[in-house]
């Protein structure tokens, strides 16, 4: 004996392909998806710069700070335009995702029923928002605070006493005689707190904001950036491009999915799979949860990273519940 016809099994019968025809229906759109990937990516290679420029902001912002020059070192002859190359293809994949999903969402929704299909429609575009402003928090507000403390733990390692360093390298009446040579006279450079607008042809003077000593010379500015004497260090921070933008792109990566916290709380109330009272009574232990995915989720071993990420899931976790509760109260006759 059939089974009874409803609507949703109509529907689904109505628009039944053969394999033959899905199987071109998935060629069509595997075209579509990947031809949109590569204009996105063609378009974020040519702004590349502008996006390099606010990856990298937050790490010039901490060297600054810290008191280092704000520089990165290239490993290898292809390794600047490969970083390039991967930003733009990532970056690219990120602005042409819901172009992607509307490709896949074509090709799927044949096979779903009604209800099913409203979920997905629902769902999607909130996923992608949440992805990109958890990205954009970590970028924005997280990432120089971040950088800023790791990099400033190369402070911790103790540089050896200079007098002591003297005594084993040369001796005591080596050190003695170069501690008694005569002083050299005072040289006279400005110590300005900007740069002047129009510095005249050989003009010298020390920037105090930057602690730069400028040369002018040939219509182009020379600088050396000094260091005062009581910062000096056992531990240089020199970061390579391609260990930097793997840095913040994987830290980015756990910020968007921490993000997607509220979409799973709010799907598995919405399908049946849990109630909305029984979370809120699990509270602590979705606590303990969330920090563990938390530290498993960022890159590094600090805990003051994973608190910036566990903190907004925690909150984005009490959104998805007070939004569950609507679509309980709305689910219920």
């Amino acid at each position: 004996m059939p089974p009874p016809s409803t609507p949703e099994t109509n529907e689904v019968i109505n628009t039944r392909m053969s394999f033959g025809d899905h199987l071109d229906e998935l060629r069509r759109r595997l075209i579509w998806a990947i031809a949109g990937l590569v204009v996105a990516t063609v378009l974020c290679f040519n702004v590349g710069d502008r996006i390099i420029e606010v990856l990298t902001t937050p790490y010039c912002v901490a060297m600054e700070r810290l008191g280092f020059d704000p520089r990165m070192v290239q490993l290898n002859p292809i390794e600047s335009f490969m970083e390039y190359f991967k930003i733009s293809l990532k970056f690219g994949l990120v602005l042409a995702a819901p172009w992607i999903l509307y490709q896949l969402w074509k090709f799927v929704a044949v096979g779903l029923y009604a209800s099913e299909r409203r979920v997905v429609k629902y769902f999607a575009p909130s996923s992608i928002v949440l992805f990109i402003t958890g990205a954009a928090f970590m970028v924005f507000i997280v990432l120089a605070g971040v950088l800023q403390f790791l990099i400033g733990i190369s402070t911790w390692f103790p540089l050896p006493s200079h007098q002591s360093f003297m005594y084993k390298l040369y001796g005591p009446r080596e050190v003695a005689q170069a501690t008694s040579q005569p002083s050299l006279p005072p040289l006279d450079v400005p110590v300005l707190s900007a740069d002047p607008p129009s510095p005249a042809e050989g003009q010298i003077w020390f920037n105090a904001q930057s602690q730069h000593l400028n040369l002018r010379h040939g219509n182009e500015t020379y600088y050396f950036r000094m260091q005062r004497t009581s910062d000096r260090q056992f531990v240089q921070p020199f970061f390579s491009v391609s260990e930097y933008l793997g840095f913040v792109v994987n830290l980015a990566l756990a910020f968007g999915c921490g993000f997607q916290i509220p979409i799973v709380v709010v799907f598995l109330i919405a399908v049946g799979i849990v109630k909305a009272a029984d979370l809120s009574k699990a509270r602590k232990y979705i606590i303990l949860i969330v920090a563990v995915l938390a530290a498993v989720l960022t890159p590094t071993p600090d805990v003051g990273t994973m608190l910036l990420l566990m903190v907004p899931m925690i909150l984005l976790f009490e959104v998805g519940l007070l939004f569950g509760r609507m679509v309980e109260r709305r689910r219920t006759p």
